[in-house]
């Protein structure tokens, strides 16, 4: 398979810290579930996991974006993620509950990102010139992938989030078993277009 065949020192720095987020996606499911059936309880686990694919994600933003400015606004953005992190698992509402304020804030911004960095390939004068067709570009199915993925969390962590404030019931419960649904396909298709990008660097190595 291209994501197991392709050597790190091959990739640049973007396509290096998509590999690592694949990496942290199985330590997510993997370690997700086996805490859970240990401690009966891995919301802890899950909010670090979070943070840490943010700062992943956001340092392949400051990667593809071009402008300096936008670069240095996500590096100070990454840091009040990380704060927010911080003061949502300790103070707000602990490392035993689903941590809504950090987790949405998080995946809102992600979203932005995402939409951003689609802005910017439209408009590249550069890939105009050179009459490049944005979908040959890895980084443009990476982003697709991390889009349709983070699209579809934001709505099963917003389903969570309102069974644990006003409890269980069955419109909530049915809403939750939908986007969670949602979410799984999502994740499917990011894999899909992660394999398309991975598959346009083997092309560009050939």
């Amino acid at each position: 398979m291209i994501p197991f065949t392709l050597k790190l020192p091959l990739l640049n720095k973007e396509q290096r810290l998509i590999y690592i987020y694949l990496i942290s996606c199985v330590a997510y499911g993997v370690g997700s579930d086996v805490i859970a059936r240990i401690f009966r309880n891995n919301m802890a686990f899950i909010t670090c996991i979070h943070l840490v694919q943010f700062i992943i994600l956001s340092l392949f933003y400051i990667q593809v974006f071009k402008s300096p400015s936008t670069k240095k606004a996500l590096k100070w953005i990454m840091l009040v993620a990380t704060l927010l992190f911080a003061v949502d698992i300790t103070v707000l509402e602990g490392p035993l509950k689903f941590n809504s304020v950090f987790i949405s804030f998080r995946s809102a911004l992600l979203i932005i990102y995402g939409v951003m960095f689609f802005l910017q390939l439209m408009r590249d004068e550069d890939l105009i010139e050179k009459s490049i067709y944005i979908n040959s570009l890895p980084v443009f199915w990476f982003n697709a992938g991390l889009f349709v993925n983070v699209c579809c969390g934001f709505l099963l962590n917003l389903s969570f989030n309102l069974i644990q404030q006003k409890g269980p019931s069955e419109v909530l419960e049915s809403m939750y078993k939908i986007t969670a649904s949602l979410y799984w396909i999502a994740g499917v298709i990011q894999v899909i277009l992660f394999y398309i990008g991975l598959s346009k660097i083997k092309r560009a190595r050939a």
